[in-house]
């Protein structure tokens, strides 16, 4: 009986081809395109609003490790700095500082180190309490920021920083300074 190659039938009526190997050992494998006589099934591909869900739980997720923190500094002096200060400030922070003073003294805020992603993390400075008509100043990027002397006893800054790349932050004594004696009448 010739031998033949490629496909014949396999004892239960299923397509099988035979495979030689060098030893002249025969196995019995699968036809082509075929489990065992039956057709392989088609791919599924993942539902798209599975896939939208995912990334919205991560994104979700990953709101959900920002940081939100309110400080409350007072004394003749100190240290602010961002949080995780120099290894870098979290995504999605909201954190406000607000330093008091003592009667008849100022603050002078004196920046050491500032690194903020340019335009998109920024830290606002408020004369008084952190609300939008006290805005002084907003300061993001590399470049280190001037001295900051506040016009009455309280000083308020704000960190907010968005979803994606972050830079070491900030670190910043304050020192009160005294306004001097007031002259009356």
């Amino acid at each position: 009986m010739p031998r033949s190659r490629g496909r014949e039938q396999g004892r239960c009526g299923c397509p099988a081809g035979r495979a030689r190997g060098k030893a002249g050992i025969s196995a019995l494998v699968p036809g082509a395109g075929s489990r065992w006589g039956r057709p392989p099934p088609p791919p599924t591909p993942p539902p798209p609003l599975l896939l939208l869900l995912l990334g919205w739980g991560l994104l979700s997720a990953s709101a959900a490790a920002g940081q939100n923190c309110t400080f409350q500094l007072q004394g003749p002096s100190g240290t602010v700095e961002s949080p995780g200060f120099p290894y870098g400030y979290p995504n999605y922070a909201n954190c406000t500082w607000t330093i008091t003073a003592e009667d008849q003294h100022r603050i002078q805020l004196v920046f050491q180190s500032f690194a903020l992603e340019e335009d998109f993390d920024v830290l606002s400075v408020f004369d008084g309490p952190p609300q939008p008509e006290n805005l002084r100043t907003r300061l993001t990027g590399f470049q280190l920021p001037a001295t900051i002397v506040s016009a009455a006893t309280t000083l308020s800054l704000r960190l907010i920083s968005d979803y994606a790349v972050s830079a070491q932050g900030f670190h910043a004594s304050y020192e009160g300074q005294c306004l001097g004696p007031v002259s009356g009448a």
